[in-house]
């Protein structure tokens, strides 16, 4: 129902006149911290932060808590610091991105709040912006086709369970996200690694290099993870088992996205309540053996 401007009657939501004056000036929908303006949130800084401080004053819903509790196997191992900093990003997330259901998929709450969560996982320990540069989340219920870019062949389709590009939407298939968010043992979490190339993104570069916080660190990054790129693409052309898999020896970009969704989990699995995502020091792994530190994403925190 929409109300009317001048005399206050309650119309019908699809009414283009009020049934009581015949004017055609209603009032505007009241929005709730829950549903902010998508465009102002984009433009105005203010309106933002006048959003975001009335969400965070709000009660956190208990039907999300036991959705985190049910989905996200990572939630439980972290200090009550942590959880009271992931609950409120992932809030942010889910009010402020655009939530699209592809393919028959119904957006629920349980979805949002659940990707959301995985997403500000990697968010804990970083000054950040909540990933502005996304607008749009689209999941589909299993992996999905696309075109190869400037491809309208058939024959060059294929199918893909992640996608991120860049200054544009994250695309998932949400058989996979819940599975690996419930069962971080597997090593593999579609929501990081697609998020991760979104931190790859910030500087404006595909290269594997995330923001960092300074010069210095910058290049001991790039000196360090170019060894283990170039190490992974050995141990590959000759055969051997790798940690992070085949797909990580594609590019550097697909290095830094699996080193986050191994390692990420490896490293709430082991240090959860020193663990944070800025990148430091990471393990690789041959044949199921640690085999020293190289890149990684974790560091402990100061203090």
């Amino acid at each position: 129902m929409k109300k009317c401007a001048y005399c206050g009657r309650e119309n019908d939501d699809r009414a283009g006149v009020c049934a009581g004056c015949g004017m055609e000036k209603f009032k505007a929908e009241s929005r709730s911290a829950s549903n902010p303006d998508p465009f102002l949130i984009s433009i105005f800084a203010w309106y933002r932060r006048a959003h975001r401080k009335r969400l965070l004053g709000e009660p956190f819903p208990d039907q999300w808590e036991g959705v985190l509790t049910r989905n996200v196997a990572h939630y439980s191992l972290l200090t009550e610091q942590q959880r009271d900093r992931l609950r409120n990003d992932l809030r942010i997330l889910v009010t402020e991105k655009n939530w699209e259901g592809c393919d028959g998929l119904e957006m629920t709450e349980e979805i949002k709040v659940t990707i959301a969560a995985e997403a500000a996982l990697m968010l804990l320990g970083l000054e950040h912006d909540y990933f502005s540069q996304v607008l749009s989340v689209v999941v589909f219920p299993s992996e999905f086709e696309m075109l190869r870019e400037e491809s309208y062949d058939e024959k060059e389709k294929y199918v893909a369970a992640g996608l991120a590009f860049y200054r544009g939407p994250v695309l998932l298939a949400w058989d996979q996200v819940v599975e690996e968010a419930r069962d971080p043992s597997t090593g593999r979490n579609l929501v990081i690694h697609e998020f991760a190339h979104q931190l790859d993104f910030l500087d404006g570069l595909v290269n594997g290099v995330p923001v960092l916080r300074d010069r210095q660190q910058t290049a001991q990054w790039t000196q360090v993870m170019t060894e283990e790129f170039t190490r992974l693409c050995r141990d590959l052309r000759r055969g051997r088992e790798t940690f992070l898999g085949e797909h990580a020896g594609s590019n550097a970009t697909e290095f830094f996205a699996a080193v986050s969704e191994r390692c990420g989990n490896r490293c709430l699995e082991t240090s959860p309540v020193t663990w944070n995502w800025q990148p430091c020091v990471m393990v690789t792994q041959r044949s199921g053996q640690l085999r020293g530190t190289a890149v990684c994403i974790r560091h402990r925190d100061a203090g």
